[in-house]
């Protein structure tokens, strides 16, 4: 059994960006919910980006530190855990933006920011967490905010149901990570990674106490990041949310869920590779099929969305099958052109959805593309990019993810993403060749011209952001690399 240290040294700088996001809605709930409304509203808001783009410079000046432990090495600081914190940071500041001027959040302007802001500490806890202990926490903290921003439109009953699946499913895979954590505390005597793997250095590699606690672990952590077959809630949870919290959960949940799974595995299971690798490889062929079928029968395009997200996973579950330096990198890099695609394409939709007054199907999108210009070429670039056309960054983000599979032995996985970027192409292209359909758009009558909207203003630099990616990818892959190389 590890001896617990007499003391254990405080290391605020370690948990800096939790402080001041924490900070900022614990300042929101006591001061902003008493202000009047527009007060109130203005104040959230603007506390919400400050906070949000605050935690982010801190993390961008301790991004090129050494690594290093904090809190009994239940925390580790490094290039990995920040990269991760910065993907998150920005998506919650895009976000507000997003959510400005969202029907049925006004009323509720205050509790909303406060929150996105916990969920974002959360997340940025879990992305540094070094031990079984502060990874439940950090989940939980983030999953119990995800929970309420899901129905924060009581009224509505989609949201309300959505919620209510998240809850009920997220707590089961809550569980089995719980239950996994134990059985591998009960083999190994600790719940630290970096003392797991020291525990597991010598000894039985196999042991069944072990590896029933490795697969429930794994089962628990997939279960965040909505790989099939544990994505069940996903599409009524994207669905139900209001489209501003919607953008936000596929960015940011999938980024730290992903990293986490990543950190557990590989710094705590190195001996039990040949076993996890396959497990992790499985899990990823099944978010391909059962992502790319479930999309093909979608005409909402929400729905349709949430079901592509499963189908993402799989690329980026490839990247961690990997276990190599190359597939962090992988990772990284297409984690945050996934994050700007996706807060883009529901920033989009956001803005056609207050056009209509409810959620857009594919046909609300036909001949869009021509009274719409700008925000069209956007979409097109989402969509493309999500399917994997270069010169998008979505086309190299799949390209270093298939190169990190290959190197790794892994063929089949790279061939079966192959196959499925194919199959995607299918519900993909509907939405462009919507956008363009000039016959459809000749019976439209004239639009008033568009008002300056923040929606709108995100969408147009999300696009920017995935052009510039896949175009001089350069500083994007030296950021991966550096934070890649970190964790190995």
């Amino acid at each position: 059994m590890t001896r617990l240290p007499d003391r254990i040294p405080v290391s605020f700088s370690a948990i800096a960006p939790e402080a001041i996001l924490l900070a900022a809605a614990c300042v929101l709930l006591a001061v902003a919910v008493f202000l009047p409304g527009r007060a109130g509203r203005g104040m959230s808001r603007l506390v919400a980006v400050a906070a949000l783009v605050a935690a982010a410079a801190v993390s961008a000046v301790q991004f090129h530190d050494a690594a290093r432990f904090a809190f009994d090495q239940t925390l580790r600081i490094d290039a990995f855990g920040q990269a991760a914190r910065m993907i998150v940071f920005a998506a919650g500041a895009l976000t507000v933006a997003v959510g400005w001027d969202e029907a049925g959040v006004d009323d509720r302007t205050v509790e909303f920011h406060a929150l996105l802001l916990t969920a974002a500490a959360g997340m940025s806890l879990l992305a540094v967490s070094a031990s079984f202990v502060t990874l439940f926490v950090a989940l939980e903290l983030f999953s119990l905010a995800l929970y309420v921003l899901v129905a924060i439109r009581s009224q509505r009953e989609p949201g309300l149901e959505g919620a209510l699946k998240y809850l009920i499913i997220g707590s089961v895979g809550a569980a089995f990570l719980l239950y996994g954590s134990a059985l591998v505390y009960g083999s190994t005597g600790a719940l630290e990674f970096s003392r797991i793997r020291a525990a597991l250095a010598s000894g039985q590699p196999h042991e069944v106490l072990l590896m029933a606690g490795l697969g429930m672990v794994v089962v628990g952590l997939t279960f965040k990041a909505n790989a099939a077959p544990f994505h069940l809630w996903t599409p009524d949870a994207y669905e139900g949310a209001p489209t501003p919290v919607t953008a936000f959960m596929s960015a940011s949940t999938k980024a730290v869920a992903l990293i986490a799974v990543m950190r557990v595995l590989v710094v705590s299971f190195p001996r039990q590779s040949e076993v996890w690798e396959i497990a992790v490889a499985a899990v990823a062929i099944a978010s391909f099929v059962l992502g790319n079928l479930g999309a093909l029968r979608q005409r909402d395009v929400k729905r349709m969305l949430a079901y592509s997200t499963v189908g993402h996973t799989g690329f980026l579950l490839t990247a961690v099958a990997a276990d190599s330096a190359a597939g962090a990198r992988a990772l990284l890099f297409y984690l945050a052109v996934y994050a700007a695609m996706n807060v883009g394409a529901f920033a989009l939709l956001a803005v056609r959805e207050r056009e209509l007054g409810r959620p857009p199907v594919i046909g609300d999108f036909t001949g869009w593309g021509y009274r719409r210009p700008v925000l069209g070429a956007a979409m097109l670039v989402f969509m493309l990019s999500l399917a994997g056309f270069p010169p998008t960054g979505g086309f190299l983000g799949k390209l270093y993810v298939f190169s990190a599979a290959v190197q790794a032995g892994q063929t089949y996985l790279a061939i079966v993403g192959v196959v499925a970027t194919m199959v995607a192409l299918v519900y993909y292209l509907r939405i462009p060749l919507a956008l363009y359909d000039r016959g459809e758009s000749a019976r439209e009558p004239a639009p008033a011209p568009p008002r300056f909207d923040l929606a709108a203003a995100v969408t147009v630099l999300a696009a920017l952001a995935v052009m510039v990616a896949g175009v001089a990818p350069a500083p994007l892959l030296d950021l991966a690399r550096t934070a890649g190389s970190s964790l190995f």
